[in-house]
């Protein structure tokens, strides 16, 4: 399917992506945007298509955050996904902000995430698949069959424990020597796929 926008200069766009009403006004070719070259975010090759599978089935759901020069503070990934795939047009919401401050609009919208309750996401999961959407919950969260078999053991023990059983994480923690060890112990794990944090004792 093919949406067509108009542009803040009158000009008409062709695009693949759905953009909400609401962000229509704030679209821009996404090539003009800079990046510092510091983004500590970094994706697998998996991540990257799941971000697309989602920017297709979804749309944009929040716009490409910059200074009010361009340069990136949130949505870098997603810009580079979007040009790899041809698509050059977003919607970008500039803010008027000091460099320090887009440092900190990264790293906040990068780590603070929270954590999921795994028994209610199993639920979750069961509902979707119930409903059809198996193919799209393993594109969307590179959630392999495994994975969701886990999900399903984790639901099972609940039921047959009424509903008593407390979901178990399992964890493995490295001792790092100093910050830049433990940030490159991070890094490694995260772009092998794993669900790691950072714990500073």
């Amino acid at each position: 399917m093919t949406f067509k926008y108009k542009l803040r200069d009158g000009s008409e766009i062709e695009s693949s992506i759905e953009v909400p009403p609401e962000f229509e006004g704030m679209l821009e070719d996404l090539r003009l945007l800079k990046s510092d070259g510091h983004n500590p975010n970094k994706m697998t090759d998996k991540q990257k298509e799941a971000t697309w599978h989602s920017l297709e089935k979804f749309g944009w759901l929040v716009p490409i955050i910059t200074n009010s020069e361009g340069c990136l503070a949130d949505g870098e990934q997603r810009v580079d996904v979007c040009t790899s795939h041809g698509l050059f047009f977003g919607p970008v919401l500039r803010r008027k902000i000091t460099d320090v401050d887009r440092e900190l609009i990264r790293q906040v919208l990068n780590k603070l995430k929270g954590t999921h309750d795994k028994l209610l996401d199993a639920e979750s999961f069961k509902r979707i698949r119930d409903a059809d959407g198996a193919a799209d919950l393993k594109a969307l969260l590179n959630i392999s069959d495994g994975t969701l078999e886990r999900y399903d053991k984790i639901l099972q023990a609940s039921e047959d424990s009424q509903g008593a059983i407390l979901d178990s994480t399992f964890e493995v923690i490295v001792k790092c020597k100093d910050e830049p060890e433990q940030q490159r112990v991070f890094d490694d794990l995260k772009a092998q796929g794993y669900d790691v944090r950072i714990l500073t004792l």
